[in-house]
């Protein structure tokens, strides 16, 4: 299976971080889903920025959002804060993937070159696992590294930007 090239992983990420954000915005669920969905995309969004970062130009619209992360970190789903700063952060993710500068690859780019760039990102995702399953977390070596809470955003960057 071919690996897609970096425009086609960053298109990736932005219609996914558009769902989480939609079903975060449609349904209140309860506090623990919603919680559980908040570190979804904080993970989703560390992870896509990490791709994102080397070759788009920063984007205006995440320059708070990690700041927001950070404070949404160690906040209980029933704390008068945490909607508040979700809301913050739905609202700079939208601006982002309106504002993105990713038809500017191709023009950066050749395309042999975007292809390798995808592989490369593909491999550092690859190599670095997201969240353990719940089930395993307290087994997994992972779990200890990428657990949500405070100094969650920092850990998951960490993480991805250290593999080679």
């Amino acid at each position: 299976m071919n690996t897609p090239d970096l425009a086609t992983v960053l298109s990736e990420d932005h219609l996914m971080l558009s769902r989480i954000c939609t079903e975060l915005e449609l349904g209140p669920g309860s506090p623990e889903n919603r919680r559980e969905l908040a570190d979804h995309l904080i993970a989703q969004l560390v992870r896509h920025e990490v791709a994102e970062e080397p070759h788009v130009f920063p984007s205006p619209a995440l320059a708070g959002a990690d700041d927001v992360m950070r404070r949404l970190e160690g906040l209980g789903p029933q704390d008068t804060r945490f909607e508040r700063l979700l809301s913050q952060l739905i609202r700079a993710v939208r601006r982002h993937l309106r504002e993105t500068g990713l038809a500017r690859l191709e023009a950066r780019y050749s395309a042999t070159r975007l292809r390798d760039l995808g592989d490369e990102v593909m491999g550092r995702r690859k190599a670095t696992s997201s969240l353990p399953h719940p089930a395993i977390a307290d087994r997994a070596p992972a779990a200890t590294l990428l657990r949500t809470g405070p100094g969650f955003v920092d850990r998951a960057r960490a993480a991805l930007t250290s593999v080679h």
